[in-house]
């Protein structure tokens, strides 16, 4: 989880670098990233499969797919400015968790 942290900061570099806004600015912008990756990422998908384009196909599962990977990079690129200095890893990993517990609790009792 830490090597994942350790690419995710230098993602988290670059894209504060890029912003070229002021440092209290900056989590903003990260954080308004998700919405805005993960709106492409839907658009991308809708279009793959030829919704509300009358039929024709003018993206690809491929675009789809990356679009979401930028989604989910975005996420932990602005989690980790809210959480930094190694936090964010642990933050993601008890989350995971609770998420998984939670997921495999509600399955069990649903089967």
């Amino acid at each position: 989880m830490d090597d994942l942290f350790q690419q995710i900061r230098e993602l988290r570099r670059r894209d504060e670098r890029r912003g070229g806004a002021p440092d209290h600015v900056q989590e903003l912008l990260l954080v308004t990233k998700v919405a805005e990756e993960a709106c492409e990422a839907g658009e991308l998908y809708r279009r793959s499969k030829g919704w509300g384009t009358d039929g024709p196909v003018t993206a690809t599962r491929r675009e789809a797919q990356h679009e979401m990977c930028a989604a989910i990079m975005a996420g932990l690129v602005a989690l980790d400015r809210l959480y930094p200095d190694g936090d964010a890893s642990k933050v993601w990993a008890d989350y995971l968790a609770y998420g998984n517990e939670r997921a495999r609790r509600e399955n069990t009792e649903a089967a």
